[in-house]
This record gives C-alpha cells, sequence and structure tokens, in this order.
C-alpha cells in the first residue's frame, strides 16, 4: 500500500473543518476567548483549530457541536479528523489498535513511537524526506502521541516490544532529547501491562533481517499483522503470513535479553 495522497486528502479535511467551526462561531456571536472559555482552552488554542494546524479531540468537538448549535454538522468531521493525525499507510493499524487486546512489534531503527516523548517524535518526523510542512509535523506528532493511550486504556492490554539494541542507543535529536527518551521508556515499563527485550547488535544469526513488523490481537478473536517500510505498508490477514509471523516473533524473543536484562540495560544507558 503506497501513500497515495492521503495527506493531501487528510489536510483538506482540516481546512473544510476549521472554517466550518469559525463560521458557526461567528452564527454565535462569539469570539474566539469565548468558545476557548467555554470549552476549557485559550484563544490561541480555537484559533489553531480553525486555521488547521491542531486537530480538537473528538470530545471537544462534541462539546462545540453542542455549544455553537451546529446540529451534528462539526461531529460528522470526527472520522476524518481521527484519520488525519497518521500518515495514510499507517492508519489501519491505528484502527486496529483502538481495540485491539494485545499488541507485540519488533522495531528496528527507533524508538517505538507508544514509547516516544513530544520531543523525541518531532525529531524523529523531522527528519523525514521528502520534509513534512510545520503544520503537518504538528499533526503527525499529536496523532502519535493520541495512540499511546492504548498503554493505560481500560482494560489495559498487554503490549510486548522487541527493540534493536542500536534504536535505543542513537541519539535521535541531540543528547538532552535522547536521555528524556530512556527515561520515558523506564517509565512506561513500569506499567504492568507494558514489557520490552532488546535484541543485542551482537547476535551474529538473526532471523528477521526483513525489517519492523506488528502483531495484533483482535476480539474477534482473530490475529493480524502489520508490515511497514520506506512510507508502504501492507496489513497482513492471511492465517498462514501471520502464522509465520507469529513463529518468528516466537524465536526472535528467544534471542532477545530478557526483560530484566533489557532493564538493566535501558538503566546503563540511562546513566
Amino acid at each position: 500500500m503506497v501513500n497515495d495522497g492521503g495527506g493531501e486528502r487528510a489536510s483538506v479535511a482540516l481546512r473544510v473543518f476549521g472554517g466550518q467551526l469559525k463560521l458557526f462561531r461567528e452564527l454565535a456571536s462569539l469570539s474566539r476567548e469565548e468558545l476557548g472559555r467555554q470549552l476549557g482552552y485559550a484563544s490561541h488554542t480555537i484559533k489553531s483549530y480553525e486555521l488547521a494546524q491542531r486537530i480538537p479531540d473528538p470530545a471537544t468537538v462534541e462539546r462545540a457541536d453542542d455549544l455553537l448549535g451546529a446540529k451534528g454538522v462539526l461531529r460528522a468531521a470526527i472520522p476524518l479528523l481521527e484519520e488525519a493525525q497518521y500518515p495514510a499507510f499507517f492508519r489501519d493499524l491505528a484502527k486496529l489498535e483502538r481495540t485491539c487486546v494485545s499488541r507485540c512489534s519488533y522495531d528496528t531503527l527507533a524508538v517505538p513511537g507508544l514509547l516516544q516523548t513530544a520531543r523525541y517524535a518531532r525529531a524523529v518526523i523531522e527528519s523525514h524526506i521528502p520534509a513534512f510542512d510545520d503544520d503537518e509535523v504538528e499533526r503527525l506528532v499529536s496523532g502519535r502521541l493520541d495512540r499511546q493511550v492504548l498503554l493505560t486504556r481500560e482494560g489495559r492490554p498487554p503490549v510486548h516490544f522487541i527493540v534493536e539494541q542500536c534504536a535505543l542507543e542513537r541519539p535521535i535529536g541531540g543528547r538532552e532529547i535522547h536521555r528524556e527518551q530512556v527515561s520515558r521508556v523506564l517509565e512506561r515499563l513500569r506499567l504492568r501491562n507494558v514489557s520490552l527485550q532488546i535484541m543485542p547488535t551482537e547476535i551474529e544469526e538473526h532471523p528477521c533481517l526483513d525489517g519492523a513488523f506488528v502483531l495484533v490481537e483482535m476480539p474477534d478473536p482473530r490475529t493480524l499483522g502489520y508490515v511497514e517500510g520506506h512510507a508502504r505498508s501492507q496489513l497482513v490477514s492471511d492465517r498462514k503470513e501471520v502464522g509465520d509471523l507469529l513463529r518468528l516473533y516466537g524465536m526472535i524473543r528467544t534471542q532477545a535479553l530478557s526483560t530484566r536484562e533489557s532493564i538493566q540495560f535501558i538503566e546503563k544507558l540511562a546513566g
């Protein structure tokens, strides 16, 4: 699946929503300050919504719809706004994460998005070639951070990571951001439903050189796979292919450091 202009469609959806929000606010004879006060935000936040620079959460959209008497017009944009938070090639996985009962992943190049700080996420996204514009960087950072509710939402689904050692060691964004990021990983690993194993660089025979992937268990029950690289992605539903990914994940778990050893490594990395 190739990114086929989804970013431009998301941008259009945001601009349309921003224009509608401004229209209904003005019809209600409210200033940005007054609407912000009723929604619990500063006026510059309302301005950023109207200019398509930030994405409001669904609860905020629903409250704005009620306050402004929009009769569902603003509410209707919620699915489009949720999609706009993610690159087109990533939206399938983002939707699955909202309802999955467990998730495990193998990550190779950077700290997993579910564990990233805002500054680290921004550094990762800003390194993308071709470069995103400023508004899109902010939307993507916001979407990445919003996904992290998976770690603490009701039911606390088990979330397991296998991460290459070099991904944790690479000082993306600089030493200060890296130190902050390593500390965040340790903080998240205190959650009882979150675990992590490090794949040591010194491993001589590595069965997973094809790249990163994710496995999500759904309530159906069924397990789906997701493989990604170079702005392309593929959702894997074929039972044999998913079975191959499950066996591969089981193999690399045996080769990775134990969870206790991994925490000790990260603590040493944190200094």
